[in-house]
């Protein structure tokens, strides 16, 4: 029975319905008049190094900022930000933990109490909210800290209301999409379930780590909502009391008086065989936590619906347009321009835009174009518009994201992240077929891309969303597209070699945004809103 609810649960689905959209021949001939020339010219100037590798509060992120602002102007793109404004501002926090401050102490049932060591034992998440976090608790173990409806929970006959949740790091065997397994193993998800289940902290253990670094420095970045008591982002947000990160001696030291076998419990919870229970243990921690705070934007665009009725429902287009500015030194070079990460996507939207604002594309809904900041700073400026738009959360339909094109070889497949969860695959089905483009199923799960870019933003707020990564076919016989990606990474990603003379591919370029523009374009022109497929965990969690 449990397999039966699982499947229709999830209700996963490659061959979700197409979508029958018209395209005009004006529309058709906008999209064969997207400029590489001017797609290589937007990646140059974002990625040139007077930006300072862009990122959010310095002056190299606000010219990436004023550049943006001066083309939606110049195409007539109407300002989508606060009233009147391209832009969206955020508070930007980052917080730092006093190592120093950092103390921990279990105790038995008798009263022994058994002090933790900081670097060694345990170490502490930022806490974004709280200048001094502390709580107390008994400990509870729970899993892998999974709550999935109709397939399994590690919160299953245990109570953890007011006490301090041991989770190990990773999912249980059977998860069936890496977008899920994405999910349930990113750390923020697993604290924030530990949060609604009631507990006050949690500590997440990684049993196959120890701590290399034993005075780390400990950080966090968050956006704040204007009265600073609510944190956007994709990790902790401070909603626990505290939150702690240990490794496989601390779990040895916890089960060996607690009547439990490790290696079993492990195999088990593995295996999805709940093996929750409380130890005889409490555990004590505070921290000190210093806040530092500065703004930034998001830089909104506006191309306003044609129909009567649907132009009130939207349709966003996103893309980071921050990186991670100035870092190590390699051959000389210590900018990091990131312009495949991610000025090629704003360049991608750039075009997108220019297609609905200049090119005769009418799109009966209103479409944003969406600059997001500090997504290098885990999702920040994502997470923030997602949950506070500047339209009516309950109009915006469904988001189209852009990241990282990598666009370095013909796209002749790709991967929709995300769209397998709800009816947007349709959309994705209607313009892989337009293009002659094959879809594949993710060729790398283990990169966890699902939660690590801003489409998840969107999701986690109960959007619909997707974002295209490329696949693996290649036109030359023989050719390893994997491994020769997976070198292109390792040489370019978060490098200083990431700059506009490094490789690309601009036919793929054009492509990828003719792919991107069909998605939004036939979106925009249904009838109907996308709807989550029956059941799905996503759609749970529309606001």
């Amino acid at each position: 029975m449990k397999k039966q609810l699982f499947i229709l649960f999830w209700a996963i689905s490659f061959g979700a319905f197409a979508q029958k959209v018209n395209v005009p021949s004006s529309v058709k001939r906008a999209m064969d008049q997207i400029d590489t020339v001017t797609i290589r010219n937007h990646i140059a100037y974002l990625a040139d190094d007077k930006l300072l590798g862009r990122k959010p509060g310095t002056e190299g992120y606000q010219l990436a900022v004023d550049y943006v602002v001066n083309e939606f102007k110049k195409m007539g793109v109407q300002p989508g930000g606060d009233p009147g404004q391209y832009t969206q501002k955020l508070i930007l926090r980052n917080t730092v933990v006093s190592n120093s401050s950092a103390k921990a102490f279990l105790s038995d049932v008798q009263e022994n109490i058994d002090s933790l060591v900081f670097g060694t034992d345990f170490l502490p998440y930022a806490n974004p909210l709280a200048a001094q976090a502390t709580g107390e608790g008994k400990l509870v173990f729970a899993g892998y800290g999974v709550d999935i409806p109709g397939f399994y929970s590690d919160y299953e006959g245990i109570d953890v209301k007011g006490k301090v949740v041991v989770m190990v790091a990773g999912v249980p065997d059977g998860i069936p999409a890496s977008t899920l397994v994405s999910h349930f193993t990113s750390p923020g998800n697993k604290l924030n379930i530990a949060f609604e289940k009631g507990a006050i902290g949690a500590i997440l253990v990684y049993p196959m780590n120890s701590f290399p670094n034993p005075n780390p420095v400990i950080q966090s970045n968050v956006a704040l909502n204007p009265e600073k008591t609510v944190a956007y982002g994709r990790g902790f947000n401070g909603n626990l009391n505290f939150a702690l990160t240990s490794n496989r001696a601390f779990l040895n030291r916890l089960f060996l008086n607690s009547g439990k076998n490790l290696e079993g419990t492990l195999e088990a919870i593995k295996a999805r065989k709940n093996s929750s229970f409380e130890f005889p243990f409490s555990l004590t921690a505070s921290y000190t936590n210093n806040f530092s705070e500065f703004e930034s934007e998001n830089v909104i665009g506006l191309i306003p619906g044609s129909d009567p009725k649907l132009k009130s429902e939207y349709v966003v287009h996103s893309a980071h347009l921050d990186h991670v500015g100035i870092g190590r030194v390699v051959d000389g070079d210590s900018i990091y321009n990131g312009a495949h990460d991610n000025a090629s996507g704003v360049a991608a939207l750039l075009e997108i835009a220019r297609i609905y604002a200049k090119g005769g594309a009418k799109p009966k809904r209103s479409i944003l174009i969406v600059m997001v900041t500090a997504e290098e700073m885990g999702l920040v400026g994502s997470s923030y518009f997602a949950s506070n738009p500047t339209v009516p959360k309950s109009a915006t339909v469904a988001n189209v994201n852009t990241d990282m094109p990598t666009v370095i070889a013909p796209l002749l497949s790709i991967v929709p992240l995300g769209a397998e969860h709800s009816s947007i695959m349709g959309n994705v089905d209607f313009a892989a077929d337009y293009l002659g483009l094959e879809i594949e199923a993710d060729p790398e799960p283990e990169q966890n891309r699902f939660v690590r870019s801003d489409q998840y933003s969107f999701v986690t707020n109960g959007i619909p969303a997707l974002h295209i990564k490329y696949g693996n076919k290649s036109n030359i016989p023989g050719f390893d597209m994997d491994a020769f990606i997976k070198e292109w990474r390792a040489k370019y990603y978060h490098r200083a070699a990431d700059g506009i003379d490094g490789i690309f591919d601009f036919a793929a370029a054009k492509t990828y945004v003719q792919l991107n523009f069909l998605i939004s374009y036939s979106i925009a022109q249904s009838p109907n809103r996308p709807t989550w497929n029956s059941g799905d965990l996503f759609g749970s969690k529309r606001r």
